[in-house]
């Protein structure tokens, strides 16, 4: 599965940010269509913690539905309902039933006669009220939105993925942001001088039989990484309100106002509702 082969999600638009920082947001509004886009949406999500699309996306996502220890991954969640007031984490497959996770056959009973239009009008509401980004983002800032917790994620895992598979990117403060006196320091044995010895590090131990798991300690939190994030619009109400406030370290509201901008101009109806 890649980019050229998804047929039910799509990428809407993508901001660069910082060094290496990037912003894509996503349209899942037709995630939880049928059997084969479910099986397309959570492969996409799943497969971003080995940094390789899955060889086979069914017999994945049949495994993802009893892990772990016979539960469903959190990779589940990002089908979610668009037929009632609500569409948090509550309203996804990892849940209950969804609307369209019920057998056709049983359509009529429910009053559903046009299944097109139904389907059409699930599609708008999840697209006014969910939003679905992937961001590369340092690993500082990485942690900082993973404590909003009413939202979906899924993570590139340095558990699974060495830097032959997905490189190794750093985070740097931009040089017009630095005072003169730290110039040196920064790009010179500062910054470079880190990352350069966490890698050699890293290698060094993987060189040693020490596992991925173990060795990636010494990976410092200006590492970039890659997740998956998915939202309602009170998720994203609070988010915004609280990452966008001057009290929030730059970086974030940097994000946090890219982010928005993106929504502004792809889901306004969306963007109205959860704008500071």
């Amino acid at each position: 599965m890649n980019k050229d082969s998804l047929q039910y999600i799509a990428k809407i638009d993508q901001l660069p940010l910082w060094n290496a920082g990037l912003i894509e947001l996503f349209d899942f509004s037709r995630a939880n269509e049928n059997e084969e886009s479910r099986i397309e949406a959570i492969a996409a999500v799943a497969s971003i913690c080995h940094g390789k699309p899955p060889k086979d996306a069914k017999k994945l996502v049949e495994r993802l539905w009893r892990e772990p220890n016979g539960l469903p991954s959190s990779a589940i969640e990002f089908v979610r309902d668009g037929s009632g007031p609500y569409y948090g984490i509550d309203n996804s497959l990892r849940n209950t039933q969804l609307a369209t996770h019920i057998e056709l056959a049983k359509w009529p009973e429910m009053g559903i006669e046009d299944t097109g239009a139904f389907l059409a009008e699930l599609a708008e509401a999840h697209k006014r009220n969910i939003a679905t980004f992937r961001l590369k983002v340092p690993i500082f800032i990485a942690r900082q939105v993973m404590r909003h917790r009413a939202f979906s994620y899924q993570e590139l895992s340095r558990r699974f993925v060495g830097e032959q598979k997905v490189s190794f990117e750093f985070w740097r403060p931009p040089a017009d942001e630095l005072p003169s006196e730290g110039m040196d320091f920064v790009w010179g044995d500062g910054y470079d001088s880190l990352h350069a010895l966490a890698i050699e590090t890293y290698i060094g131990l993987l060189e040693r039989g020490v596992q991925r798991e173990v060795a990636r300690a010494v990976l410092p939190q200006s590492l970039y990484t890659i997740f998956w994030i998915q939202g309602h619009v009170p998720a994203w109400k609070n988010y915004f309100k609280l990452r966008t406030d001057s009290h929030a370290q730059k970086e974030h509201r940097q994000l946090a106002k890219a982010m928005l901008e993106l929504l502004k101009k792809h889901q306004s109806e969306l963007y109205e509702k959860v704008k500071p």
